[in-house]
């Protein structure tokens, strides 16, 4: 590696380093005005972390009417239970857990009735600063029309791992389950995802084996 190139990847690492130590710094004070009962903690909390929430939402849920609503439901759910968050410099990954639990929640109870919700593409939530093709929008409303068949657990796994690209070790901490039980639910999901394709799009099923894991017969 030529010098410069060194420095800029040392240069690069400390940038990270020190925005990682201000992301804690900012956490531990934001989690100390919250149980303090500063009133303008719980705005900052949702400054801090509502695009986040929503987000990890519409992966797990793809395109739902009940979003906003579900958003509100983690943010009143994290100010009521705030008090015991043991380490603050993790209050990202707390929230992702909240979030998980009150996006499972709202899975079970439709599975309960029945219900699915359908949204047009169209009233997706904005991803990024560019609106995504048309190829693309249609890819994920087919994915999301086979993940709502699948059982919560199997979702979720599928949603963290592939959608919102967690790592395994991310995955399973937002999940609230250890890796090897979170790999479990992976492997079902997989599997239970890849069966559901072939029987209601197949298409999407030929797409998936054209891809490198589904294509790899040892997974």
């Amino acid at each position: 590696m030529a010098r410069s190139e060194a420095v800029s990847a040392r240069e690069r690492d400390r940038h990270e380093l020190v925005y990682e130590e201000e992301a804690v710094t900012g956490d531990a004070a934001l989690v100390a005005s919250l149980n303090s009962g500063d009133p303008r903690a719980p705005a900052a909390l949702f400054d801090a972390y509502g695009q986040y929430v929503e987000r990890l939402l519409f992966r797990v849920l793809g395109p739902d009417s009940e979003i906003e609503d579900l958003l509100h439901d983690v943010f009143v759910q994290a100010l009521a239970s705030i008090g015991k968050l043991r380490d603050p410099a993790r209050l990202k990954d707390w929230l992702a857990r909240m979030t998980v639990f009150v996006a499972r929640g709202a899975i079970r109870r439709r599975r309960r009735g029945r219900w699915l919700v359908f949204v047009p593409a169209q009233e997706l939530p904005p991803q990024g600063a560019s609106t995504p093709p048309y190829e693309a929008r249609d890819l994920l409303d087919r994915v999301f029309a086979v993940l709502r068949r699948l059982r919560p657990n199997d979702r979720i796994a599928f949603s963290l791992r592939y959608i919102e690209g967690l790592t395994l070790p991310e995955a399973a901490d937002a999940s609230g389950v250890s890796l090897a039980t979170f790999k479990r639910w992976l492997k079902k999901s997989d599997a239970a995802f890849l069966a559901l394709a072939e029987r209601t799009d197949q298409g999407l099923h030929e797409m998936l084996l054209d891809t490198p894991r589904w294509r790899a017969t040892d997974e």
